[in-house]
């Protein structure tokens, strides 16, 4: 067996658009996991309706992210969030600006920026 080195890529492009992450904490009280995999989220600008899932691993002995990056282009700002709960619960959530990571916790109802 071969061994190869890891490759490094970096992002050399200037920064176009705007965009919002999101990591979400589920109540464990209500039956959701507290990493939140298997909620969905919609983030709605404009005309156009996103939608992204937490999910565990991508493949074989692997983690995927647990935070949820959406691409927003030339909004400003956010006219919808609604997150559905792995235990069947919809929240719409305040978003309080982008360009930004937030963390929302199951039936808070806002987001506080991430540390």
């Amino acid at each position: 067996m071969q061994t190869q080195r890891p490759t490094i890529l970096k992002n050399v492009a200037p920064a176009t658009g705007h965009w919002l992450a999101l990591r979400l904490v589920g109540d464990v009280a209500k039956k959701s996991p507290r990493s939140a995999i298997g909620a969905i989220v919609y983030v709605i600008t404009g005309a156009v309706r996103q939608r992204q899932d937490v999910i565990s691993g991508g493949s074989f002995s692997s983690q995927n992210d647990l935070t949820l990056h959406f691409g927003l282009g030339a909004a400003t700002k956010t006219d919808k969030v609604e997150i559905k709960w792995p235990d069947g619960s919809s929240e719409n959530v305040a978003i309080p600006g982008i360009d930004r990571k937030l963390t929302v916790i199951e039936g808070k109802g806002r987001s506080e920026v991430a540390s």
